[in-house]
């Protein structure tokens, strides 16, 4: 990230009786300041208020921006869709070996659960005499079974920390180190991890006397869990989305707010048994490219893991994790699923998780995103009227790859989102 990518977003004194007094508001105004660093065409988004309409329904957002649906899986009409999510994706792993090392950063365990530690890399941001500031420390998580080999994440962290922003950039159950470590240790995918993520928050909180907030960036999958984590802290102590047997095995709500810098989720996975429906059947490179990659994605943790068969079926990964993992085999599936879902399967509600978020909730996607749909992110806006959730569609960006398709906008957007000053956080006050 180089200086010119940062455009501020300012609320002046003139302007104080009409500052934002939630995200969506927020959003607006930041919006409006920061669309010079985008092209003329680029400059057409979708804000949250865009995507309902007046009934309260949500909106066509390929109608929107006149992108015809059936053009996102083609590389002659989705050339920079496909671009920007390959220059974005990562197929290093950093679970063996480690990634190499980044300046100033250092290695930590973090201590989530009796005989469970999560892996990190962590860097606090300090002054000309080396005294680390007063200030956030923001979160970084990767995309499905992404560790920190992934070269957005370390870009990212290195733009937070050169902003005197406290970085920590994680690695979950059963990713990277914690997978090399901890190989019995089986992934959920957000069931215990999303309880995780609150030890997370406050570990550092009370580690450091120098963080005086977290906050939460999540892409893709890790999205999911950005979202789940703004739902579960929360949550009521009797929420139907979490069973008698999960609430057993998990903790009662605290009421100690976490995140309270404000949490973004790129590109998140909304419809995420959809995507189990796609992996059924398998998909080669040159018919559906992203969906092949995936699969192949799939495959990989089948093999390493040694499940009883080498697919790129995510149900039957699932499956096979849980029944590995605390759950044990006898786990009804369809328990889980309840605490996962985000938009409503075939009839099975989702459990209007948003509502119970209480810090500002960015979600990002784009109408060009060659493997998730942005319909999705209509869809959750329409059936959220909590105003912590703000929602942005951008015409460019593919699947997480934002910072190739502009840099500036990307880069600002969440330097303002956290912006102790002019965030939304502390414009609505939800900072500790």
């Amino acid at each position: 990230m180089r200086p010119e990518h940062h455009w501020p977003v300012r609320l002046s004194n003139e302007t104080a009786t009409t500052k934002p007094t939630n995200t969506r508001e927020w959003l607006t105004v930041a919006h409006a300041q920061m669309a010079g660093s985008l092209d003329h065409h680029g400059q057409r988004v979708m804000l949250t208020e865009d995507m309902v309409d007046n009934a309260g329904q949500p909106r066509d957002v390929y109608a929107w921006f006149g992108r015809p649906v059936w053009t996102l899986n083609k590389f002659v009409h989705n050339w920079y869709g496909m671009i920007h999510t390959a220059q974005s994706c990562s197929r290093a792993e950093a679970i063996d070996s480690p990634a190499p090392a980044w300046p100033n950063f250092e290695t930590v365990w973090i201590p989530v659960a009796d005989n469970v530690q999560l892996h990190g890399r962590l860097a606090l941001a300090r002054d000309a005499n080396g005294q680390p500031l007063s200030t956030d420390c923001i979160v970084l998580i990767p995309g499905f079974l992404g560790d920190n080999a992934v070269l957005r994440t370390r870009d990212l962290a290195a733009a937070l920390l050169c902003h005197n922003f406290h970085v920590l950039a994680l690695e979950l159950r059963g990713h990277g180190r914690v997978e090399h470590y901890f190989p019995d240790l089986y992934y959920t995918f957000g069931i215990f991890e999303t309880q995780d993520m609150l030890r997370v928050s406050e570990w550092i909180e009370d580690s450091y006397s120098c963080v005086r907030n977290t906050g939460l960036i999540g892409f893709c999958w890790g999205a999911n869990h950005a979202l789940l984590t703004a739902w579960y802290d929360g949550r009521s102590a009797n929420d139907p989305n979490i069973s008698p047997r999960l609430a057993r095995v998990l903790e009662p709500p605290s009421p100690r707010r976490h995140y309270t810098a404000g949490i973004m989720a790129f590109s998140p996975v909304l419809r995420w048994e959809d995507l189990l429906d796609r992996t059924d059947v398998p998909h080669q490179l040159l018919e559906y490219p992203p969906m092949h990659l995936f699969q192949e994605v799939v495959k990989g943790r089948m093999r390493r893991k040694e499940h009883p068969e080498v697919t790129g079926n995510l149900r039957h990964l699932i499956n096979y994790e849980f029944a590995r993992s605390q759950l044990g085999p006898s786990f009804p599936i369809v328990e889980g699923y309840q605490f996962l879902r985000l938009l409503p399967y075939r009839g099975q509600p989702d459990g209007d998780k948003l509502e119970s978020t209480r810090v500002p909730l960015l979600m990002v996607t784009a109408i060009n995103d060659p493997f998730l749909y942005a319909q999705d992110m209509a869809d959750m806006t329409a059936r959220t009227h909590n105003p912590l959730v703000a929602s942005l569609i951008l015409r460019g960006g593919g699947h997480i790859g934002f910072a190739p398709y502009n840099a500036s906008y990307f880069y600002s957007l969440i330097l303002n989102f956290f912006d102790p000053q002019t965030g939304p956080a502390t414009l609505i006050g939800t900072r500790r």
